[in-house]
């Protein structure tokens, strides 16, 4: 994994995360990392366990005690918003003014379903519950001030975790509308993620998966961004190896990190970015 950036790496500073910014960091050291996108969650969704929990002020101190700690690795500031075309007004209020090099955009909640879950695809038509997600989610980056969307197809957690089918191609499904998420993307400068956290489990998938990323590139997409989706161990920084070589694989040379909001591109294993 030399040579990356790991733009979505949670720490304490997020209810569900078990390693502080510094131990982060001195691990990004170790493992050759370029540099890490810090997240933070900040949720609103009253029965999300991370609901109400994030402090800016905290997660600043740490943010900028592990830089020190840590010269060696970029350590970049962000935060995971939760459902942000239903709550950004509220989280805009929660950040309290202050600046991040990135805003990460997340769909957990359809509804009142949480689709990471199996009991989110309790009566309910599962198909008709992702196309909702999809929709939800063009909504979402139609108008939230967002860098990054993250882990688009995550509803495969809960698919399979209720043993239902996830090997369907969404982009064949319903072409119009995940054309029209990414062109929403596209027009507003918003980055696709490849999140590598679903490879360590049951599905042993990425998401997205290569149809919708291949699909991204056709219509001119090329942000692209690596995020482990790292909140524990073992499972720090895991497959981002294999986030490179899907990026590769469908035809991606480059992918990026924000710094200060702005894109910048690298190339895995090679020299520091560029702004774009």
């Amino acid at each position: 994994m030399t040579g990356i950036f790991d733009m979505h790496v949670h720490t304490t500073n997020s209810p569900d995360a078990g390693l502080s910014e510094t131990e982060i960091a001195k691990r990004a050291v170790a493992a050759g990392l370029k540099g890490v996108g810090l997240v933070a969650h900040v949720d609103f969704h009253p029965r999300d366990f991370c609901s109400l929990f994030f402090d800016p002020a905290r997660y600043d101190s740490a943010v900028e005690c592990a830089r020190g700690s840590s010269p060696g690795v970029r350590l970049l500031k962000g935060v995971e918003i939760g459902e942000p075309h239903l709550y950004e007004h509220r989280a805009k209020e929660r950040m309290d003014g202050r600046e991040y090099d990135f805003l990460i955009g997340g769909l957990h909640w359809v509804d009142d379903r949480m689709v990471l879950e199996a009991e989110g695809f309790d009566g309910v038509e599962p198909l008709s519950l992702v196309e909702e997600y999809f929709r939800q989610l063009q909504e979402m980056v139609s108008r939230c001030d967002i860098d990054i969307l993250a882990h688009v197809g995550i509803f495969r957690r809960g698919l399979a975790r209720a043993k239902l089918d996830c090997g369907f191609d969404e982009t064949a499904l319903w072409p119009a509308l995940t054309d029209g998420l990414l062109a929403a993307m596209i027009e507003r400068g918003i980055a696709l993620e490849i999140n590598t956290s679903g490879l360590r489990r049951t599905e042993r998938v990425t998401y997205p998966q290569a149809p919708l990323l291949r699909r991204y590139r056709e219509l001119g997409g090329r942000l692209i961004t690596l995020g482990s989706d790292t909140h524990a161990d073992p499972w720090v920084f895991y497959g981002l190896d294999e986030g490179v070589a899907l990026l590769q694989s469908v035809g991606f040379e480059s992918a990026f990190f924000f710094e200060a909001r702005q894109p910048q591109a690298y190339f895995p294993g090679a020299g520091s970015g560029q702004s774009m």
